[in-house]
C-alpha cells in the first residue's frame, strides 16, 4: 500500500510540472530535468527516497500553481515580498517561513538520506594532459558544481564521489565526461565537483540536482545547456554561437558578461538577471521571480512572468 500511495504522489507531481512548464511554453525534451530527476531515487536508492522527494516537489508545485491561479497578493503572504519566492532561501533568518522554506527542508533532507545511503564520501583527484574531446557533459545528484575553461590543453577535476564502500569507484575521463567504475559493480555517483577544462569546445553540457552550478570562460559553438533542480545557476563569460539554455526549477539564474545566438532562460521559481551580455534573440521566462535584463543588449527579447517584475 505504501507503494501503491508513493506512486500516486510520483503521477501527481508529474503531472503539476508538466502543467507548470506548459505556462511557459511547450515541453520539450531539453525542458524534462526535472522529470527525468523524479525516478532517481527508484533507480538508486528505492521508493523510500522517491517518496520523499516526490512530497518535496509537490510542495513547490502547489505553490507555483497557486501563484498562476490566485494571483500575486496570496503568494506574498505566503513567501513576503519581493523575489521568486523559492530565491530567498537563501535570505531568509527564520520569521515567516512558509511552505516553499518547508518544501525546500524536505528535499534537502531527501537527498541527505540518499546520501547516507549511498555509502560513504570520497573525493577524488583526476587529470589529462591534453582533454580529446570536443564536447563535455557532466550530471551530478546533490551539491555544487562549479566548470571553468582555461587556455590548457588538459583537464582536471575534483569530484565528490559517494560509494557504498570507501576505496570502491574508479573515475576517469572518458568520452566527452567523466566515468565512474567500481569494483563491486555497485552503484556509486557524483556530487560536488570542480572541473577545468580547455577553454574552447563544441558543446558544454551540465545538469545538477539539489546544487548550485557555476559555468565561467567558455567559447561553444552548437548546442549548450545548462540545467538545475533546486539550486542557482550562474553563466559567466560564455559565448556561443549556438543555441544556449539555462534552466532551473527552482533557483536563481545570473547570467553575465556574456556572448550568445540564441539564448533560452527559464525558472519557475527565481529572479532572472542578466548583465553586460548580448545576444541575438533571447527566451526569458519565469513562473515566479523578477526578470532584470537591463544593461544588456538583447536584439529579439521575448519576456514573460506569471508573478514578478520585468526591468530592461
Amino acid at each position: 500500500m505504501k507503494k501503491l500511495i508513493e506512486l500516486a504522489v510520483l503521477s501527481i507531481l508529474i503531472l503539476g510540472i508538466v502543467y507548470l512548464f506548459n505556462q511557459l511554453g511547450p515541453l520539450g525534451a531539453d525542458t524534462k530535468t526535472a522529470l527525468r530527476y523524479c525516478g532517481i531515487g527508484l533507480k538508486y536508492f528505492g521508493m523510500g527516497v522517491l517518496g520523499i522527494t516526490a512530497l518535496a516537489i509537490a510542495g513547490v508545485t502547489i505553490i507555483a500553481l497557486a501563484a498562476i491561479t490566485l494571483g500575486i497578493p496570496f503568494v506574498k503572504n505566503v513567501t513576503g515580498s519581493g523575489g521568486g519566492f523559492w530565491a530567498r532561501r537563501h535570505k531568509d533568518t527564520g520569521a515567516g517561513m512558509g511552505m516553499p522554506e518547508t518544501a525546500a527542508g524536505v528535499m534537502n533532507a531527501a537527498f541527505n538520506y540518499a546520501t547516507e545511503k549511498a555509502g560513504v564520501s570520497r573525493r577524488i583527484e583526476i587529470s589529462l594532459e591534453k582533454y580529446p574531446f570536443d564536447s563535455f557533459k557532466i550530471k551530478t545528484l546533490s551539491g555544487d558544481i562549479s566548470v571553468s575553461g582555461h587556455e590548457l590543453p588538459g583537464a582536471k577535476a575534483v569530484i565528490e564521489v559517494q560509494e557504498t564502500a570507501d576505496g570502491d569507484t574508479e573515475a576517469f575521463f572518458e568520452d566527452g565526461g567523466i566515468t565512474l567504475k567500481t569494483k563491486s559493480g555497485k552503484k556509486s555517483f557524483i556530487g560536488g565537483a570542480e572541473i577545468y577544462l580547455p577553454e574552447k569546445l563544441a558543446c558544454l553540457n551540465v545538469e545538477s540536482v539539489n546544487g548550485d552550478i557555476k559555468i565561467g570562460n567558455f567559447a561553444t559553438e552548437t548546442a549548450t545547456s545548462f540545467k538545475g533542480v533546486n539550486g542557482d545557476i550562474r553563466v559567466s563569460r560564455v559565448k556561443n554561437s549556438g543555441e544556449t539554455s539555462v534552466k532551473t526549477v527552482s533557483g536563481d539564474v545570473e547570467i553575465s558578461e556574456s556572448q550568445f545566438n540564441s539564448l533560452l532562460t527559464q525558472s519557475i521559481s527565481g529572479d532572472v538577471l542578466i548583465k553586460e551580455t548580448v545576444a541575438e534573440t533571447a527566451v526569458i521566462k519565469t513562473v515566479s521571480g523578477d526578470i532584470d535584463y537591463a544593461g544588456s543588449d538583447i536584439k529579439n527579447p521575448a519576456v514573460k512572468t506569471v508573478n514578478g517584475s520585468i526591468k530592461k
